[in-house]
This record gives structure tokens, C-alpha cells and sequence, in this order.
């Protein structure tokens, strides 16, 4: 589940045009910290995860939807 979410959370970034340093800079972490949440080598916290949605401009439930109809495929 884990690796859904955080490929969910990479390919929403890049369709709305957003780099890891534009997420990072929001949620006032470095670059290369925010790479290593989505290539799950730094756990990614409720917080934070609450926090790029928001930037995403995306909602939680949604998001979770899209996670779990990854699972099902």
C-alpha cells in the first residue's frame, strides 16, 4: 500500500506540473529530502501527506480512491 501511495502521489505531482522542488519548498523541506519520501527511503508523515494534498489542490478522499483503484488493477 505504501508504494501506491507514494506513486500516486508522483504521478499527481507531475500532471499538475509540480517539481520536488516546488512541493518541497511549501512544506519547507529540502529537495532532496522530499525525493527520498517518494521514493519511500524517508517516511512520510500524516502531516505532510495532509500538507501535499493541499498543495495538489487534491482531497483526501479522492486521493485514497485513486490509491485503491490502483490496488485493484
Amino acid at each position: 500500500m505504501k508504494d501506491l501511495v507514494l506513486k500516486t502521489l508522483r504521478s499527481m505531482r507531475i500532471e499538475k506540473n509540480y517539481t520536488q522542488e516546488d512541493i518541497s519548498i511549501e512544506l519547507n523541506i529540502s529537495q532532496s529530502y522530499y525525493g527520498r519520501i517518494e521514493n519511500g527511503k524517508a517516511d512520510l508523515n500524516i502531516s505532510n501527506l495532509y500538507k501535499i494534498l493541499i498543495i495538489l489542490d487534491t482531497d483526501y478522499i479522492d486521493f485514497f480512491l485513486q490509491v485503491k483503484a490502483k490496488e485493484e488493477k
